[in-house]
């Protein structure tokens, strides 16, 4: 077997909360309804995505899907690993049927959180719901993401 052909057997697990969920980069995939717990998430005003903090108590529906290496390495450009933009934390997510699971979810970075200044208090109301409204197939299957 050779080392490169592993890479692709390796999943990973994935919380797709803003532009994973309007790009859908969890078509094609086993994906399911979960809630982020102890996480906001903030959409900047004049931001195109959003981003997730910590904030205890509170939680938003977002989805899970697994991924193999490649598509693992391809999400972390889209996310700005290198970048500094973002970096990957594993945290526990509830599905609805009240289990746990651990997944991976991109978060900013502490340069990233100083340049939006970024905190709770900018999105309250979570707009990024709005934004998925505009995808009536997502809402049709996934109608927690908005409510």
């Amino acid at each position: 077997m050779c080392s490169s052909c592993n890479s692709t057997h390796k999943i990973y697990d994935i919380v797709g909360y803003g532009t994973f969920i309007t790009q859908k980069y969890w078509k094609d995939k086993n994906v399911l309804l979960c809630q982020v717990l102890n996480h906001i998430r903030v959409l900047p005003e004049g931001n195109w995505f959003p981003f997730v903090l910590y904030q205890e108590g509170s939680s938003f529906w977002a989805l899970l899907f697994s991924v193999n290496e490649l598509e693992l390495n391809h999400l972390e450009n889209y996310e700005g690993v290198d970048a500094g933009l973002n970096t990957r934390k594993k945290i526990e997510v509830l599905l609805k049927k009240k289990m746990k699971k651990k997944a991976f979810i991109y978060i900013p970075t502490k340069e990233t959180i100083k340049k939006y200044d970024l905190a709770p208090q900018i999105d309250l109301n979570d707009r990024w719901k709005e934004k998925i409204k505009e995808y009536p197939e997502i809402v049709r299957r996934f109608p927690e993401l908005v409510q």
